[in-house]
């Protein structure tokens, strides 16, 4: 039985059918950290939750809740590109980012679309455009998350925060306006057989079963932003994840 990785069925397969999400592309972290604007022993320290406010960059109003108790949750030990089983017949991806679980607050390109639990979380790879090398690739990403708007769309009024950014993965935290959740983005360069580039992505939330949207509306943003660059990346919509929308209303 063929495995289906994310929901491309073109994804190559090695002959242990298990899928391979090439890490080894050169690792320029000095480079990659020049783009963030921080040393590179940084990058794995700018988050550092403090008591009243986790990131710097929030909205405004966001002072108006510094007082309240916040739901922050604890950092994922088990997020990364790591080998994960993908499916029933046990299938791996090597190199992949985390599946997500039942609750409808998680998005991701890693799963198998023949299974229920994974349909309504799954979105496709993100390709950058034809012939851009994987540096290239790598610094829209970075660019596009260091724009991003806190409280776009009304969501993520807490600001946010790039911690990991290496040649091939990017990892950013994002927080809410008054609870103070945050969730946790992935982005990372995989590879789709032969010389076409293919990116990774996982955005979820720490707590909570419902999202109201928030994941869905980050990804919509930023995928906005690349598509205006050249790429393909396809927008989460209700007719794409219906059930997803329809039990989380944007909350505005």
């Amino acid at each position: 039985m063929a495995c289906v990785v994310g929901i491309l069925a073109a994804t190559a397969m090695s002959p242990g059918r298990t899928t391979r999400f090439p890490t080894e592309i050169a690792t320029r972290r000095s480079a990659l950290a020049t783009l963030v604007g921080v040393a590179p022993f940084a990058l794995d320290v700018l988050a550092s939750p403090r008591a009243a406010r986790a990131f710097e960059n929030g909205v405004a109003e966001m002072d108006k809740y510094k007082d309240k108790p916040k739901q922050r949750g604890p950092k994922p030990n088990d997020i990364g590109l790591k080998t994960r089983v993908i499916n029933a017949d046990g299938d791996e991806a090597v190199g992949a980012v985390k599946i997500c679980g039942g609750a409808p607050n998680c998005f991701t390109t890693t799963g198998d679309m023949a299974m229920p639990g994974d349909s309504e979380h799954l979105i496709p790879f993100w390709r950058p455009p034809k012939g851009a090398s994987a540096e290239a690739a790598m610094r829209d990403v970075v660019d596009v998350l260091k724009a991003y708007t806190p409280g776009q769309s009304g969501i993520d009024g807490g600001g946010f925060k790039i911690v990991t950014a290496d040649a091939g993965y990017v990892y950013a935290q994002f927080e809410s306006l008054r609870q103070g959740y945050i969730d946790d983005l992935e982005i990372a360069l995989a590879q789709n057989g032969g010389d076409a580039l293919a990116v990774q992505v996982r955005s979820s939330s720490r707590l909570g079963y419902l999202d109201f949207g928030v994941n869905a509306l980050r990804l919509n943003a930023i995928s906005k932003e690349l598509r205006a660059r050249g790429w393909t990346a396809a927008e989460i919509t209700p007719k794409s994840h219906a059930q997803y929308w329809a039990l989380n209303a944007p909350r505005r």
